[in-house]
């Protein structure tokens, strides 16, 4: 992993995380046992989504640049896929409480978005790679005369 993905991963997560620790908080608070499990799944299941995806964008990137739309589609359709079949089979549970787990996912998504857009925002990312321009397509340092009268000094400091 590079270290701008590396930045952008700890600038979402670490806020998306603190977010989480309140939710876990509040929901366990306000509904009890069980809106602590919601909450807390609901935190695990954000982090590792969003996480999973920055990993996933940041190899394929390094190895196969012109394949990272593709793959960025790739994910959010596994984490669409993934995230139903969570919901479908945790339908009727009463393991947790099921708005507790819904809203926490609902804000902690919101909190994610807008950390790593402040931490996108934040980092100076070049969209084309300064050291690979080849030396030919460099501009060339101006040429500076040998002798003319204009680089000569004059005596007397004068003109």
């Amino acid at each position: 992993m590079q270290a701008i993905d590396a930045r952008l991963l700890r600038g979402a997560a670490v806020p998306t995380a603190v977010a989480g620790a309140i939710a876990v908080v509040l929901c366990t608070v306000l509904v009890g046992g069980k809106g602590l499990i919601g909450a807390l799944l609901g935190s695990v299941i954000v982090l590792a989504f969003f996480s999973v995806t920055i990993v996933i964008i940041s190899r394929v990137a390094q190895s196969q640049p012109q394949m990272l739309l593709g793959y960025a589609m790739l994910t959010y359709l596994g984490k669409v896929l993934f995230l139903a079949v969570l919901l479908v089979a945790f339908k009727h549970t009463s393991l947790f409480h099921f708005r507790s787990f819904g809203f926490t996912m609902l804000g902690l998504t919101l909190v994610w978005l807008a950390a790593e857009t402040r931490a996108v925002l934040k980092t100076k990312i070049f969209y084309a790679d300064p050291s690979a321009i080849p030396d030919s397509l460099k501009p060339a340092a101006p040429a500076r005369p040998e002798s003319t009268a204009e680089s000569e000094p004059t005596p007397f400091g004068g003109r």
